[in-house]
């Protein structure tokens, strides 16, 4: 039916169109006929006879009647064009300058329009911006990006399923690089958000770097804006000159941007670099991670292990590649899996059936798009849903305002105004409020731009301005698309009056039709904003389950601090060996000290941190030929000193802590956890069984350590993970690890002063230290709940503003409803209505208006549940609790916007309802 009415439109167009041309072809014709037949009587008047004149007459003309007559329909038809053009122009003037007049006339309305939507237009012009960084246009200054791709090594690994990274050694990439023929490019990576140490002293500061290898920025097409990117022959480990290139934000913090920095010697760590070049502004390499230095990837590599160039299980690489014109990364991926294969020789299994495959610049770990880019474009749909709620909102207000402004409508059409005229009229003044909304929200969308760059990507500079072209393109479409969704349903409405009843100045407004269609933009604002309010409550349900996952201990209560040196003692000859026994000792001495202040409840050492880091041994436990491996992954082991689990807050089951005896050249001992005394022992206590572990070889695994306690399992990855093995040994019973770490458990309120206290004593201590490194285990855990927060927040405030924008279009509505029912109300009242059956009457009408909203949006909010669970923690989509409760926060929404209306209602004066018919 709509294609047939479709069909009849086109074909009613396309007769207008050959009626036109040909009254144009007949008055062009009539007019030359006059002509010739003027000019032919001039010339037989000067004595020529009639064919003789009529021929001169022709030739005048251009020698062809033909010709001349289309000449002359062209001419008329510019005419009539240009005066079409210059009567639209002067209409439109007027249109324009009449709705200007009539909306300054109620500032009122106006206001409340424009600020809706401008939040509606700025929100989603700004999230645009975000989801252009992200998803559309990818790493800043990348040259072809859609060419450039990440690599990615996934295998299946029994019991884990299949298990997918994206980190590699120096042998993959360098296999790649040499061997394989679909790639333009071939270059490796890795980021250091901890940050390597700048300045001296009290300016000292850690600044994030990263590791390249010279090729990286070639494969990228990124150019420096001052100097040069390192060379291949800088990037070797027999360079004479350690080079860095500088990230464009350090290098105006730092150096105030002076040119003259490039050749400047800086310190970083305990290493001299040369800088040769600065990176342009906004440039962070492939990930979304500040980066303030770039060094030669060789200088980081020979840090990596004793053989990081021939060593398939040194992996800590990230590989970038760039394709060849016309090479799929399917294509690519098959090449360098073949290449992976035949290269590989060992026994490794997993590496065996390895798989490398191929994934854009903005996708991240296991081969999808980051949480960031995943909320955001949340974010974007929910901002889009904003904007319908704005829209919904405004065209149910121009309903009542054209419904206001029948009367005038019916004696504008009276007096000959075409009902185009009139819808035109009326589209007009909903895009000049579209516009004004659009003006305001680029106000709202630069601000909303910087908040939402602040909190979806700290620490990130932006090169482009909050609002760019491409920014403004989006806020124009938007504008436009809201001015005629707004405008045309309110204006093919008005322009449909019936005459006579319209122009009685006491009859009934805004009936039939009108209000329904005001009802059903009232409840799709109900039902959109039940989907926001919904979501929002599962997110912030989401968010206290994340924080009330107990993590086996304490992190709120614990601060980590590690220290740095200007050099680091490497070898095994005795001034390295006697230089990092002496440092151990400054450490053991610091927890000592610490435990005798007054802000510190307890300290301790530790190798391995919860959530940060973990190591795995080869072990051996009797009666298991291999240790059976859980869901969570490898046995972890960490090396803790005496005071280790009062510290963190991780509980001992059975058995007993370690204690001062319990140190290096003491007898060995271990704690195990809880999972891994149940799944080892199983029915029975594992104290004073034997574990047997080394660090270096499988061969060794003849000493034993005694366990001695049971502790409780905690958390060693994220907050929701399968469980996993883990044991303990004593701090210096450990060989092979690094990164020791010191903790402290601060009295409750008095943080700051226990780590400031403790570094005075640690400076005290050794005053060789460069920098001391502190990081409240809180902010670690915080980073794993951030994208609930972030839900939460985000889908709070736009529930809560689409709530508001909801509750006063219905209060719009039931006020225009009470205003048409006047004279029902006052027929109710005089025939002896009490003022309680009013009351009741319109709070029935709001309130089902609202429930029926509210049964459509959960119906929504049910069905769309299954896309938004993967973002929540521990929480259903469909959680009753959370749909009944923002339904009854709804319908409570609801009866409040309908109390004004019916109170009004309730005070209507029947005599003065009757007199005004």
């Amino acid at each position: 039916m709509a294609f047939g009415h479709l069909r009849d439109g086109i074909r009613r167009l396309f007769r207008l169109r050959v009626h036109r041309e040909h009254l144009a072809r007949a008055d062009a014709e009539e007019e030359l006929r006059a002509y010739l037949d003027a000019r032919t009587e001039q010339l037989m008047a000067a004595g020529l006879s009639p064919a003789d004149a009529r021929t001169e007459a022709l030739r005048r003309m251009g020698g062809s009647y033909e010709r001349a007559l289309d000449a002359a329909v062209r001419s008329a038809e510019h005419r009539e064009k240009t005066m079409r053009l210059r009567d639209y122009r002067d209409e439109l003037r007027d249109d324009l300058r009449f709705a200007v007049r009539g909306l300054r006339r109620e500032k009122l309305f106006t206001a409340f329009i424009v600020v809706t939507l401008a939040l509606g237009i700025g929100a989603n012009a700004a999230m645009y911006g975000v989801i252009d960084r992200l998803l559309l246009r990818g790493p800043e200054h990348v040259v072809d990006a859609d060419r450039v791709m990440r690599l990615y090594w996934t295998a299946n690994i029994p019991p884990r399923g299949d298990v997918t990274t994206r980190v590699f050694g120096w042998v993959t990439y360098d296999l790649l690089r040499t061997q394989a023929k679909a790639f333009d490019g071939v270059s490796a990576y890795t980021v250091y958000a901890g940050g390597t140490q700048y300045g001296e002293g009290v300016d000292a500061a850690l600044i994030p770097y990263g590791a390249a290898t010279w090729d990286l920025f070639p494969t990228l097409g990124v150019r420096p804006v001052a100097g040069r990117f390192f060379t291949a022959q800088e990037d070797s480990p027999d360079a004479p000159q350690h080079v860095v290139v500088l990230g464009y934000g350090f290098w105006r913090r730092a150096l105030g941007g002076d040119p003259a920095a490039v050749g400047r010697t800086i310190t970083l760590g305990s290493e001299r670099y040369q800088v040769v070049g600065v990176a342009p502004r906004g440039f962070t390499g492939p990930e979304l991670t500040p980066v303030d230095a770039w060094i030669p990837m060789s200088l980081r590599s020979q840090t990596a292990s004793s053989n990081w160039q021939r060593s398939w299980n040194s992996q800590w690489l990230r590989v970038v590649v760039r394709l060849r014109p016309g090479v799929s990364p399917g294509q690519a991926a098959t090449e360098a899996t073949r290449l992976y294969h035949a290269a590989y020789t060992g026994n490794d299994q997993q590496i065996r059936v390895a798989r490398l495959f191929l994934a854009p610049l903005r996708a991240n770990t296991r081969g999808a798009e980051p949480y960031e880019a995943t909320i955001s474009r949340w974010l974007l749909g929910v901002t889009l849903i904003v904007l319908l709620i704005a829209c919904a909102n405004t065209a149910n207000l121009l309903l009542a305002r054209a419904v206001r402004r029948r009367r005038e409508v019916a004696v504008r059409m009276a007096l000959g105004a075409g009902r185009a005229r009139l819808v035109r009229l009326l589209v007009t003044e909903s895009m000049v409020l579209a516009g004004a909304g659009a003006v305001a929200g680029l106000a709202v969308a630069w601000g909303t731009a910087l908040l939402m760059r602040g909190v979806l990507i700290p620490g990130i500079e932006w090169p482009s301005a909050p609002v760019d072209g491409r920014v403004l393109v989006v806020s124009l479409v938007l504008a436009t698309a809201v001015g005629v969704l707004t405008g045309l349903a309110p204006g093919l409405r008005a322009s449909r009056p019936d005459l006579t009843a319209a122009l009685k100045a006491g009859a009934r407004e805004g009936g039939g039709h009108s209000a329904r269609l005001r009802a059903t933009l009232t409840i799709v604002q109900a039902a959109l904003s039940i989907v926001l309010l919904a979501g929002a409550g599962l997110f912030v349900r989401s968010l206290l389950r994340a924080q009330a996952v107990d993590l086996g201990l304490e992190p709120d209560r614990v601060v980590t601090l590690a220290l740095r040196y200007p050099t680091t003692p490497r070898g095994n000859d005795p001034a390295a060996v006697a230089e990092r026994e002496r440092r151990t000792q400054v450490l053991r001495d610091a927890v000592a000290r610490a435990r005798t202040l007054s802000t510190v409840e307890n300290a301790s050492l530790t190798v391995g941190l919860p959530f940060q880091s973990a190591f795995g041994v080869f072990q051996r436990v009797a009666g298991w030929d291999s240790l059976p491996r859980l869901a969570g992954g490898d046995v972890n082991i960490s090396a803790v000193a005496d005071g280790y689990f009062a510290t963190v807050g991780t509980r001992i089951l059975e058995g007993r802590p370690f204690g001062a005896a319990d140190r290096d050249g003491s007898e060995p001992v271990a704690i195990v956890s809880h999972i891994m005394a149940t799944t080892l022992w199983p029915g029975r206590s594992p104290i004073g069984e034997c574990l047997y572990w080394n660090a270096n070889s499988r061969d060794s695994l003849t000493t034993c350590s005694r366990i001695v306690g049971v502790a409780a399992d905690a958390h060693g990855y994220a907050l929701r993970e399968p469980p996993h093995m883990q044991y303990y040994v004593p701090f210096g019973q450990e060989r092979g690890f690094g990164g020791t770490s010191l903790l402290i458990r601060p009295r409750l309120g008095a943080d700051a002063e226990a780590v400031a206290a403790v570094r005075s004593e640690l400076l005290q201590l050794d005053p060789t230290i460069a920098f001391v490194q502190v990081n409240p285990m809180s902010d670690v855990i915080d980073t794993l709940t951030r994208p609930f927060r972030l839900g939460a927040s985000m889908f709070t405030l736009l529930g809560v503003l689409a709530l508001v924008v909801a509750a006063v279009g219905l209060y719009s509505v039931m006020s225009y409803l009470v205003a048409q029912r006047t004279r029902e109300i006052g027929v109710r009242i005089a025939l002896g209505a009490r003022a309680s059956s009013i009351v009741a009457l319109i709070l029935r009408n709001g309130v089902g208006l609202a429930a029926a909203g509210v049964a459509i949006g959960t119906a929504i909010a049910l069905a769309a549940g299954r896309f938004i669970a993967p973002l929540l923690f521990d929480t259903s989509p469909h959680d009753p609790l959370v749909l009944g409760g923002i339904a009854a926060l709804l319908l409570v929404v609801a009866v409040v916007a309908s109390v004004v209306p019916a109170l009004r209602a309730r005070g209507v004066d029947p005599m003065e309802a009757l007199r005004a018919e």
